[in-house]
């Protein structure tokens, strides 16, 4: 699943936390973005991304500007390149998860973001 991961895993926790200090979806984002946000910029920055588009579909409130910038790691593959190197075993499996995600991002409606 998008959680298989470590950095996702510690995404998931950050923001079920904000959530539980009484943040909505949108605020509690933005909060793990600005935690995490040295690690945008590197190999777990589309990790961050893709763990936060799936937390907020959870929720039914999806920010357009994490919607896209996932919709653009799944379309670039770029954060398949970290799986093609740790667990290639695992790259058809991720493959399958992430195109499940990307047909959940193109199907949300874009008047329902924030």
């Amino acid at each position: 699943g998008i959680f298989d991961d470590d950095t996702a895993g510690d995404v998931r926790d950050a923001f079920e936390d904000e959530l539980a200090s009484g943040a909505d979806a949108s605020t509690a984002a933005k909060r793990v973005l600005a935690k995490f946000a040295s690690d945008l910029d590197d190999d777990e920055g589309p990790v961050i991304y893709l763990a936060l588009a799936a937390l907020q579909l959870e929720q039914g409130a999806l920010d357009d500007d994490i919607r896209k910038q996932a919709l653009e790691i799944i379309n670039t593959g770029e954060e398949l390149d970290n799986w093609e190197r740790s667990s290639p075993g695992d790259l058809l499996e991720r493959k399958q998860v992430l195109e499940n995600l990307r047909v959940q991002l193109s199907q949300w409606p874009t008047q329902h973001s924030n």
